[in-house]
């Protein structure tokens, strides 16, 4: 890969996939909602700068002054994490911002769109088929990502774009600002209170961020066009080994928080899920494993 297309280059994950490209001797274009917050990782000859906003993106090819490139990486969407899932009207907005991302990735002659969806995806998918199902307003962040999935995969198909989607995993690593499941627990233990958790027993997969880049690249690079992958560590454990090897990191003695409340929500079966597609397509294999990951997560959380 030569050159390459990144939306969303200043959010978490963005700032590594770039990262891994430059590392990769490939040119990338950024485009970024501000050009005044980009990180000093953009100071490089390599990489050019276009600013715009997801709400602008039906004119985003027109921003360019090249055109034919390898890959184009959509990660930009607003409102991943938090309340912010359940504004469905912002979810909506991001399903059309996408949909006009493969609209300027086929201008521009792009060979490959490589989208970035969420384990969510998986998760909520059957249940939502069935009768009488109840889901909360979170869920329209999941719902979000399958109308962008396959409206991109519509659109590719119309114009001959190669296409690509990636359901990314719980990640976490350095870096990450937001109150993600991982940054809530470090915090909560290391000021000594004691969260309120389920059992624990629901399997989940956590990833480190710069695993997770290079499982991007590689899709870009080698994945099958057509195909749908799980971007993960690929080693699913009941959550509370994770929980517990947290508190384990920061003290031993305190209260986990396990067992405080029965669990009402929806688990990931990893069971329907080819968690080896990625690596045998790809030859991806993850580097960080949760024990280092953790250290490193937890050493920036506390000096930040």
């Amino acid at each position: 890969m030569k050159k390459a297309i990144v939306t969303g280059a200043n959010g978490f994950v963005g700032r590594y996939l770039v990262r891994e490209l430059l590392d990769n001797n490939c040119k990338v274009w950024i485009v970024v909602r501000n050009k005044s917050k980009i990180c000093n990782l953009f100071n490089n000859n390599s990489v050019k700068i276009i600013e715009c906003d997801l709400s602008n993106y039906k004119n985003l090819d027109k921003l360019f002054t090249e055109h034919n490139f390898d890959c184009f990486y959509h990660l930009a969407w607003e409102g991943s994490s938090g309340d912010f899932r359940k504004d469905y009207e912002m979810q909506l907005k991001n399903v059309e911002s996408s949909a006009q991302a493969v609209r300027a990735a086929s201008i521009l002659n792009c060979r490959r769109f490589v989208g970035a969806g969420s384990v969510t995806e998986l998760m909520y998918r059957n249940y939502l088929q069935n009768d009488n199902n109840k889901p909360e307003m979170v869920t329209c962040y999941a719902i979000g990502k399958m109308m962008a999935e396959y409206l991109c995969r519509c659109i590719c198909i119309e114009y001959n774009v190669e296409f690509i989607w990636g359901y990314l995993s719980n990640f976490y690593g350095i870096g990450d600002k937001t109150n993600n499941f991982i940054n809530y627990l470090s915090n909560q233990y290391l000021l000594g209170r004691t969260p309120i958790l389920t059992e624990g027993n629901q399997l989940a997969d956590f990833t480190y961020v710069s695993d997770i880049a290079t499982a991007l690249y590689l899709l870009g690079e080698k994945g099958v066009p057509g195909k749908n992958y799980y971007v993960g560590y690929g080693n699913p454990q009941p959550l509370k080994n994770f929980v517990l090897k947290i508190r384990d990191n920061i003290n031993v003695k305190l209260e986990s928080g396990l067992n405080k409340k029965s669990f009402q929500g929806i688990s990931i079966d990893f069971d329907k899920i080819d968690i080896n597609k990625l690596s045998r397509d790809t030859g991806f294999v993850p580097k960080i494993d949760f024990d280092k990951g953790i250290k490193l997560t937890l050493e920036w959380i506390k000096n930040k």
